[in-house]
């Protein structure tokens, strides 16, 4: 999964390594729901000029 900022400032959680085009960051996937509009209060670090990050989502269930 990676995390980009569109030319707005708006962030996305997208499932394959997006790619830049006009003022978007975009994936050629064709499946429904491919990425995540997220607050974009997070992840300052990531900027329209910035590479995809690439993280890893973690679920926590219940406590351990």
């Amino acid at each position: 999964m990676y995390l980009a900022r569109d030319k707005n400032n708006d962030l996305y959680l997208f499932y394959e390594r997006p790619h830049k085009v006009r003022d978007c960051w975009w994936a050629d996937s064709q499946l429904d729901g491919s990425y995540l509009k997220m607050d974009k209060t997070l992840y300052p670090e990531v900027t329209w000029d910035s590479d995809p990050l690439q993280v890893e989502l973690v679920v926590h269930t219940g406590s351990s």
